[in-house]
Order: structure tokens, then sequence, then C-alpha cells
């Protein structure tokens, strides 16, 4: 889409569009928006009144845009994208350009309050949510470590007095099966209340494979399909109104995903043979992984006169394996049993207690203290590499020796925030606030080739290596508002997020550093949030600058020898806008516009060529950012037409346009600007619904992953084509 197309999709967004309306708004009925209420600053406030950029999407706006992932949010928030390692719960994304290159995300994600630490913790299925807000730019006052990018807050129903129930179930192409139900009910009215649903879904992958070029003669494994997976997801509330002014809740949401065909690490040969033969892959194995997940949480709160005491105590334990992998120096999980084992489970214990006020006065504050321990056991460094005869004779062991690569992490982090806001005049408020992070890690580890396994027995040739790191930050906040109206607010703000340090799990010479420092970045922003046209329409805009310090990448640290490291410095700027309008009864506009170019400052990358061992610098200065489109353009329209008292009809449409951008630093694996058009139209009659839709109807190919570094390689992998399907489901 070129600059003049663009301005005339602004031109038709500020017509009409939806960004504030979240509230299920039946618009066959009315002509005016809602007010949206969010919990970004930790408690609850007009979405007008809080002073950064947020999308607030609601249950029935996840519903209409068939949101059932993550993924589902290009686009439709600015400046947003997500690319995905073959697996929803290996994933990169990147809000405004600032994204992560290891385990530890830039985009932090919540789900009812506990914090998916790791990369690994994330990809929950959404069913019955109540709302997600998505939190672009630096959040690390409230929110703390690994906040860089964002902070996606995912709130899920929660039972009342109402009883509750629905069932849904969706078929489609590529063997799409998708089944979910659940219920909420009071078990003691006003005191005691119970919900439960579940979710199973599952779909083929649609690459199918070809040995040519592989290691392989098992011609058996021509023409078998790579990429699909099974979900089983539950979630189970008990809440427990104490007395007036107490509550306690319990959650507990499980997830169990599973594939005898993964995608998870595998990609096809290169970007040019991607796009060229974008439902082909060629794989000498096919594998297989397992991921358990389990979230418990308790959350209390204590209502007082003037303010509100919050608790949340959550245990999260993850359990992930695989084997026959076809990834260079990865072909099966292992630790301490066997070879594909599903690994130890990663355990994650966190406290946060805070205070807010609560009473509507000139002064207002939250403050807290967050604590967590980790213990993990990091997937693509707990492996056993399976020698061929050849690599065996070479080493001069047996045939049939494992290679084994272990590494044990123990974390621990503790952060004290605080966040006061005094009203100075009618309409000017001033905000400040502080967050002071410790945390310290530790890992245990070997290096490639120091034990092996052979006949079940670990023989450790070099003995383990125990390193250790503390780092701690203070991320402050800045920021000043005047409401020109009760209905609009101006806003400026600093804030300043930061990404933890940690450890190269890796055996590196004498005198080179073992631990790499944490990632800074200061956010620079100005806003305008409004509803016009008597709340018939209504208006955010953003204008940003972010500079990224120290960024953490693989680098050659010694002769033949790459370990992570501080590299250098990149910027990110640009534009926002969401609109939203009801034009007329029934029918609904919505859409938003993200701008973003970015840049990489100068650094240099040091790589060795392991044939000819000659040492090389590739200067990055001047590149874009990886995995930042240009721009994004997100364009809907439904209409909803009421045939008699009980039939209603509706019919959607969606536009949601990337511009180009490169999945690696070095700007060689190229994706060009893209469009997806999908659509949505059906019949509700009273608690029952019909609906057909259809994703990315045009069939467009492009890239859902490519390396973010290629002197490695250029390795990628195509998205799914198109999807078509129905949906029914019913509410009771």
């Amino acid at each position: 889409m070129n600059f003049k197309g663009i301005i005339t999709a602004i031109a038709i967004l500020l017509s009409g569009s939806t960004v504030y309306a979240q509230k299920t708004i039946d618009t066959t009925k009315t002509k005016q928006l809602e007010e949206v209420i969010v919990t970004a600053n930790k408690r609850e406030e007009s979405i007008i009144k809080v002073n950064t950029s947020i999308t607030s999407l609601s249950a029935k706006k996840l519903e209409d845009t068939k949101t059932w992932g993550l993924g589902g949010l290009t686009a439709l928030v600015p400046n947003y994208n997500y690319q995905e390692l073959g697996v929803s719960f290996q994933q990169i994304q990147a809000i405004r350009g600032i994204q992560v290159f290891s385990e530890n995300p830039a985009v932090s994600t919540y789900i009812d309050d506990v914090n998916n630490i790791d990369i690994l913790a994330n990809g929950f299925a959404f069913t019955d949510v109540e709302r997600i807000e998505v939190l672009r730019g630096p959040q690390g006052t409230l929110y703390g470590r690994n906040a860089m990018g964002g902070v996606i807050n995912i709130i899920t129903k929660k039972p009342t007095n109402t009883p509750y129930g629905f069932a849904e179930a969706s078929f489609g192409n590529l063997g799409l099966q998708r089944y979910s139900t659940g219920f909420k009910t009071p078990l003691i009215k006003d005191k005691l209340f119970f919900g439960l649903n579940g979710l199973y879904q599952t779909q083929d992958g649609f690459l199918k494979n070809d040995i040519t070029g592989t290691t392989s003669t098992d011609t058996k494994l021509n023409g078998k399909n790579v990429g699909g997976e099974q979900n089983f997801y539950g979630n189970m509330y008990l809440k427990w109104l104490a007395s007036k002014r107490f509550n306690l809740t319990l959650n507990l949401k499980g997830q169990q995903d599973k594939s005898d065909n993964s995608g998870f690490m595998v990609s096809q040969f290169s970007d040019t043979y991607a796009f060229a033969n974008p439902d082909k892959i060629n794989l000498s194995r096919i594998a297989q992984h397992k991921r358990n997940i389990l979230n418990t949480s308790l959350a209390a709160k204590y209502y007082a006169n003037k303010f509100t005491i919050t608790s949340i105590s959550a245990l999260q334990t993850i359990g992930f394996g695989f084997k026959d992998l076809d990834f260079p120096g990865i072909y099966h999980s292992y630790y301490d049993g066997k070879v594909g084992e599903q690994l130890p489970p990663q355990k994650v214990w966190s406290e946060e207690l805070r205070i807010n006020s609560s009473s509507e006065s000139k002064f207002q504050y939250t403050a807290g203290i967050y604590v967590f321990t980790q213990k993990g056991y990091e997937p693509t460094t707990n492996t056993a590499y399976e020698l061929s005869n050849l690599e065996a004779t070479t080493y001069m062991l047996p045939s049939g020796t494992f290679l084994i690569n272990r590494n044990r992490s123990n974390n621990f982090g503790a952060a004290g925030f605080g966040e006061l806001s005094y009203l100075l005049t009618k309409t000017l408020k001033a905000t400040v606030g502080l967050r002071y992070d410790y945390e310290k890690r530790e890992a245990t580890f070997n290096g490639f080739g120091d034990a092996m396994l052979y006949n079940g027995v670990v023989t450790d040739i070099k003995p383990n290596i125990t390193a250790n790191g503390n780092y701690s930050a203070l991320s402050p906040k800045i920021s000043v508002s005047y409401a020109v109206n009760e209905l609009s607010n101006v806003y400026a703000t600093y804030t300043r997020g930061f990404r933890a340090g940690g450890i190269n799990a890796s055996s590196l010479p004498s005198g080179v550093r073992q631990t790499f420092d944490p990632e800074y970045s200061n956010n620079y922003e100005i806003g305008y949030k409004s509803f016009l046209l008597n709340k018939r329409l209504s208006i955010g805009a953003s204008a940003f600058l972010i500079q990224w310090k120290d960024l953490q990448f693989y680098n050659l640290v010694a002769p033949f020898t790459y370990a992570r490291e501080n590299v250098g410095d990149a910027q990110s700027m640009g534009l926002e806008l969401e609109v939203s309008a009801i034009p007329a009864k029934g029918l609904q506009l919505d859409g938003s516009f993200g701008f973003n170019p970015t840049e990489y400052k100068g650094f240099d990358l040091k790589r060795v060529n392991f044939g000819t061992g000659v040492e090389t610098k590739t200067a990055i200065g001047g590149n874009r950012l990886s995995n930042a489109p240009s721009h994004t353009i997100f364009l809907g329209a439904q209409y909803e037409y009421p045939i008699n008292k009980k039939l209603k009809a509706a019919v959607r449409g969606e536009i949601r346009n990337l511009g180009k951008q490169y999945t690696d630093i070095q700007n060689q694996i190229e994706q060009p600007s893209y469009t997806l058009i999908n659509s949505r139209i059906g019949l509700t009659y009273e608690k029952y619904s019909l609906f057909v839709w259809g994703q990315n109807l045009s069939n467009e190919r492009y890239l859902a992953y490519g390396n973010p570094d290629s002197s490695f390689g250029r390795q990628a992998r195509m998205a799914q084509p198109r999807t078509l399907g129905v949906t029914l489901s019913t509410k009771f």
C-alpha cells in the first residue's frame, strides 16, 4: 500500500470506527459508544483518563474478529506484530518494534494478574475471555521486568450471582475442530460462586514433507503433514465473598499441547524457498512434542473506606518435551532420564501485594511489592544430540552415542513500586512513579560435548559449570495530563523499561564474560483521547519515541565461540491512531493505524566462517529493527439487522495491512507488505447463533517466521493459508 493509500485509509477511519466501544453493545438499539473501564494502572479507571496508549478488546470484539490467540492481535492493535516459531507457546511479540531474541519476553503477558515470566508460559487458548488490554510502550514502573515493548493483560470472565453457561463448536478446513463450553453459578447467593470452562482444539498442519535434500532415505516420510497440534484447556474459579469488605478467588488454569507432527523450531530451507514452495518442508525427521502447564493463583482483596489492598499469590508449573526434532545440533529433549523425555517442570512462584487509593480525591496512589522465584529447564539447552555413524567414528565413540547438553536455572527477583497522582487544578493532573527491581540469576550447565549418553549411562567428560549474575534497575515515570472536558484528555509521559540480564549457558574461555547486562529503554509519548459527536465517535492518537539501550544479541566473543552480549542501541518512533463510531443503528465501523520508522544504531556483529576460519564484521547501524512493519492498518465494518424480535442477521468484513519488514537484524530476509481480508456472516436467534467465516480470503502467502540472524542461515516458514469455517454457539 502506497502513502496515498494510507492517507485515504485514515480519512475513511476518521469518518467513523470503534476503539473505546469495548463493552458488549447492541448496535441495533443504540447510537452511542460506551466508555471503557480498564485496569492498566492496577486500579479501575476510565480508559480516557489513563495516560498510556491502550487498546481494550471486549469479549464481543474478540468474538467478532475471531481472535483465538495472540496472533489475532496483529494489526488489530496498532504497531503490534506476532511471529510464531511453529507453536503458539514459542513466539515473538513486538510492539513498536521492541522485541526479544531470548527466553525473556520483551512484551509482558499477564493472565488474571499472573505474569508469564518465560516465553514457554505463553500460548494459552482464548475462551470465555472478558477483555484484553494491550498497553503499548514500556511499562516498567508498575509491571517491572520484560515490559520493554508493553503489556498484554488478559482478563477472563468471573462467576457472579447470575447463572451463565455457553457451548460452542467450530469446524473448518485443514481438519479444524474447536469445542468449548463452560458455566458459572452461585453456590450460595451473595457468598460463594463457582465457574468452570474448557476447550478442545485440533488442526492439521498445512506443510507437506519431502525428504529431497535431506540426509534421510525413509520415503515413508514423504507427504506427511507437519505442524498439526491438539490443545486441551481448562479454567476453574471458586470465589468467596467472606464479607462486604473481603473476598478470595481461587483460580486453576491448565493446558496441554501435543503433536506427533510438530512444527516446533523447524523451518523451510530459506525465505526464497518458502515463497516459491509455501506448502512444502524438507525434514529428515518428523518431531513430537508435549507441553503441560498449570497456573494456580489465589487473589485476596480487602476494601477499606479509602483504599483497597490486593494480594496475588501464584504458582506456575510447565513441563515440556520433544523428540526427533530436525534442527541443527538438537534432536531430543533430555535432562536426566531418557532421550525424548519431558523435562523436569519449570516452577515459578510469585507474590504481589499492593495498595490502591479507592476514594475520589485530588490525591491517588498505587504502591506494592513483588517477589518471584523461578526454577527452569530451557528446552533448547537440555538436549540429546544423536551422533551419526560417521560422527561417532570421527569422535572415536560407539555407534548410538548421544552428546548431552544440560542447563538448570534458579532465579530470584524482588521489587518495590509506587505511583502517585495529584490533581493540581480541576483539569491538570501530574503523575510520578518509581520502581526498584533486584534480580539474582544462577545457571548450572555443561558445554557441547562435555557429557555423553551411551546405553542409558551418562559419562561426564567435564564437570558442570555454575555461573551467577546480579542485576538491579530503577524504572521511573513522569506524566502530565490535561482534561479538555469530561470526555477529552491530552497527556505527555516519560517512562523507562528494562529487560533482565542473564547468563550464557555455554562453556566460554577464561576472560570472557559469562553474563550479559539488562536492556533499558526510554519512552517519550504524547497522546490525545476523546469522545465526540455526542459519544458517536471516539479518537485515540499518540506519538512516541523509544530509545532502546544495550540490546542483547549473540556475538563472536572468542575464536569460534559465540555468546550473548550487549551489542548496541536502537531507536523506534512513530504515530498511532484508533478511531470508533456507530454512525447509524446496527452499523459499527472500526479501525487503527500505526506508523513505525525504526533504526539500529551504530554497532557491528562479529561472525566467523567455520570452514575457512575467517572472522568478519557486519555493520548493523542504519538497518531497520527486525519484525517491525513500517505500518499497520486495520479496517473493519459490521452491520447487524433485526429481522424480527428474536432473529438478527450480522455481516462483517475486515482488512489488515502490514508494511514491509525484515525478520533478521541484517535486513536480508524481507517480508514485503501484505494484506489479509477476513469476513464473518451469520444469524442469531435468541441465545443461539450460526456464523460462517473466512480468514485470509485472498490466500495471501507471507512469512510466519524468519531467522533473527541471517548470518547463520536464512531459514523461514510460511504462515497458514486461507481458512474457512463455521461456528455454532448457544448461551444458557
